[in-house]
């Protein structure tokens, strides 16, 4: 890849993963679309408008409701699957005639059971060249080795790409790597976190909540993925946070601030150069 591509200049600058995940979203839909996204999802021509209305009502700003397509190589002729994933761990999954059966579905009514998990992969190259190389890759190393993995539109920052999101604990992983995928498929069957050094975050979380949790997990040294529970994040500061965790060993508050490191990088391939920030502890 070229040294114009969005990845690489995050990585000459510096940037940190975490806290940079989608944020605050507790509810996913998965829509299966086999043929071309476009940029913005919404606009996939597959799509009829009144779908794309619906799509969008759902997903609304403030409904914490995340639209994805998504798709598997070899699936293409076979009826769409739309699922609705929570961060609860329940969820749903129906197979459509046809896409336009979407207006029949009625979110708040639809049968729920508990999940087991799933894995999405942005190879979104529509969006972000980076996402197509290195998400092409990384689906490939771990097609063969989880049973529930698809490809997937933009999951957010394709400078982190491959992007790989684990369903239903909404873990998103960045700078993901094909050496990276044994520890990865490990953890996701041990219900573990698989590394903190390439977490973004949990997108359940706000993005300062998302830095904390994986400060607490650092000082703490635990990798387990349900043993801290988030009991609330204020505000001391324009740019300071306080956020507090419970776990087996008791409460504990995490000080988190977000500063500029002195370095630019464009946010996607192609874009301007930006001003490149982080959370820090303390």
């Amino acid at each position: 890849m070229d040294d114009s591509a969005c990845s690489l200049a995050s990585l000459r600058a510096n940037e940190p993963l975490a806290g940079t995940a989608v944020e605050s979203v507790d509810r996913w839909l998965l829509l299966e679309v086999t043929d071309v996204w476009a940029p913005k999802v919404l606009h996939t021509e597959a799509l009829s408008k009144a779908v794309r209305d619906r799509l969008a009502a759902w997903t609304a700003e403030g409904s914490r409701t995340r639209l994805q397509l998504i798709r598997r190589p070899g699936r293409s002729g076979k009826r769409p699957l739309f699922a609705l994933v929570s961060a609860a761990g329940q969820g749903a999954r129906v197979e459509l005639d046809r896409l336009d059966d979407v207006l029949d579905l009625e979110l708040d009514a639809m049968p729920t059971e508990p999940l087991d998990p799933l894995v999405l992969v942005c190879v979104h190259g529509r969006r972000d060249r980076c996402c197509a190389q290195y998400g092409s890759a990384i689906y490939r190393s771990l097609q063969a080795r989880i049973g529930d993995l698809w490809q997937t539109s933009h999951l957010g920052g394709h400078r982190f790409a491959a992007c790989v999101l684990s369903l239903p604990d909404g873990l998103m992983y960045g700078r993901m790597r094909p050496e990276h995928t044994d520890r990865f498929v490990s953890a996701l069957h041990a219900g573990e976190i698989a590394d903190l050094d390439l977490l973004r975050g949990r997108c359940s979380y706000d993005r300062p909540t998302q830095a904390a949790e994986i400060f607490a997990r650092r000082n703490a040294g635990d990798a387990l993925g349900d043993t801290l529970e988030w009991l609330g994040t204020s505000a001391s500061g324009e740019r300071e946070w306080t956020v507090g965790f419970r776990s087996s060993a008791g409460e504990q508050q995490v000080s988190v601030r977000n500063e500029q490191i002195g370095a630019s990088r464009p946010a996607s391939c192609g874009g301007e150069p930006e001003a490149v920030t982080r959370f820090v502890q303390g």
